[in-house]
Order: structure tokens, then C-alpha cells, then sequence
């Protein structure tokens, strides 16, 4: 058991969410498009309803956007192996 306060423990999580958020941000290219972003939060563990708040869009969006790039990846593997 933890000697931790529930409250405390909540405020913690809180600040640790927002550190995350903030470190997620940083890592957005501006001129980068909504899948490349997308991919790039993904892969640091993001939700699609996460990333779509964090690039303004929508979870669906997203959603697409990492389906096509994971579809394309898997085009360019299997054109490698040909």
C-alpha cells in the first residue's frame, strides 16, 4: 500500500498527464500532416482520442489516418520482400 493520499495521488496523475501532453506537443511537426503526427504520437503510446484533441481533429480522423499508414507500410514491406 502506498502512503500516498487518494487526493494527492490524483493531483500527481494530473500533472503527470499535463507533462505528457506538453512532451507530445513538442514532438508535432507544424507543417507535418495529420498522419505523419498521428504515427508519431502513436508511437509514443497516444490514443487516437488523445491525438485528435492534440491536433485539433477528430478521434475518427486519426483513426484513418494510422489504418492508411500502417496499410501503406505494410505495401512497402511486401514491395521490399518482391
Amino acid at each position: 500500500m502506498s502512503d500516498i493520499p487518494d487526493n494527492s495521488m490524483a493531483e500527481l496523475n494530473g500533472k503527470l498527464d499535463q507533462i505528457i501532453r506538453l512532451l507530445a506537443l513538442s514532438s508535432i511537426n507544424t507543417n507535418g500532416s495529420v498522419k505523419d503526427n498521428a504515427v508519431q504520437l502513436n508511437k509514443v503510446g497516444l490514443a487516437p482520442k488523445e491525438i485528435a484533441a492534440l491536433l485539433g481533429t477528430t478521434p475518427n480522423t486519426v483513426s484513418v489516418a494510422l489504418s492508411t499508414a500502417k496499410r501503406s507500410k505494410k505495401k512497402s514491406v511486401r514491395k521490399k520482400n518482391d
